[in-house]
């Protein structure tokens, strides 16, 4: 008797702790994605002057991210390798947002040779303080999309570390100087669910996003060891989006690049160093993530293969059309 009162006692605190956990955590996603209002403005001075630098904003999450600063009050400078595409984007966004500054700042992020001297003049250049830095540039630049490794060029592999992870990894450390004078600043880096899964056939990609994840919380905790509390650092980790590039098809969880960017601004000030920018992307997460790693693995790899196979019959129908 003393056994079964013993172990019945067990099965209640169990319950009642696993219960209480679940209640916690459907509470805190209720209020992170849905209640929680932003805290960006911490970075955006009285006289709306200040800037935030987005890479990648030529077009998809980052220049709906250059769309949405613009909109909450700050001057954006822009980024991207081609500069006919950025004065483009230039004039539509000013179009928009008539009363804010746009600048440019063009600089091909796979150049080992980008002159990261000219970046911090420009950014000490404008009309005032650089208090945001928004890492977006990145993605996958072959053709297709879809490949193995060993059908990868050395110079493939090489482009894609260098857009994913040095580049953000350089421009961070050197503006990160401007952005501890002009602190409260903020750092939001662009990561992915992919650097979690470890997903076939963009095996660079997945690497260099889960590179992304710990050099963000490596540098959040330095920042911290060294006493600047005012320089905020957050991960974006990004599900399936929407975009030109991206041409599956939707299952429900996929985001549009809008709705990415908004959220992403929206996380800004949780906590959390890590986060996913939209709900969806957060379900995506807990579902993969919490299965063990076999099945999780018979759960992404037909979709990954199957998006190989639409991408290779899509090319070679346009060879017969040709």
């Amino acid at each position: 008797m003393a056994f079964e009162s013993f172990f019945t006692s067990a099965a209640t605190i169990v319950g009642a702790v696993t219960l209480i956990k679940l209640v916690y955590n459907a509470s805190f996603v209720l209020w992170l994605h849905f209640l929680r209002p932003s805290q960006l403005h911490k970075y955006r001075d009285a006289n709306l002057s200040s800037w935030a630098l987005v890479t990648g904003a030529s077009d998809g999450i980052g220049l709906e991210l250059a769309r949405e600063l613009l909109a909450q009050g700050f001057n954006v400078l822009i980024h991207g390798r081609n500069e006919t595409k950025l004065e483009g984007v230039k004039k539509s966004l000013l179009e928009q947002h008539p009363e804010r500054s746009v600048e440019l700042i063009v600089a091909d992020a796979a150049d080992p040779n980008t002159d990261y001297d000219a970046i911090i003049k420009k950014a000490n250049s404008v009309s005032g303080p650089l208090t945001v830095l928004i890492n977006c540039v990145g993605g996958i630049t072959t053709n297709p999309i879809y490949l193995p490794l060993d059908a990868l060029s050395g110079a493939d592999i090489d482009t894609n570390i260098a857009i994913n992870a040095r580049f953000p990894t350089r421009l961070t450390s050197a503006l990160l100087p401007t952005l501890k004078a002009n602190s409260p600043s903020l750092i939001i880096n662009a990561g992915s669910y992919a650097g979690y899964f470890g997903l076939p056939y963009i095996a660079t990609y997945t690497a260099t996003k889960g590179y992304i994840h710990t050099f963000t919380r490596a540098l959040r905790a330095e920042l911290e060891c060294d006493g600047f509390h005012d320089v905020e650092v957050i991960g974006s980790v990004i599900g399936d989006t929407a975009s030109s590039r991206n041409e599956a098809a939707n299952n429900g969880l996929k985001v549009p690049a809008t709705s990415c960017a908004k959220g992403m601004l929206a996380k800004v000030g949780c906590g959390e160093t890590l986060v996913a920018p939209d709900w969806r992307h957060w379900i995506t997460g807990l579902i993969v993530l919490s299965l063990p790693d076999g099945v999780g693995r018979k759960i992404m790899l037909p979709e990954l293969r199957k998006r190989r196979q639409e991408e290779i019959a899509k090319i070679e129908e346009q060879k017969k059309g040709k």
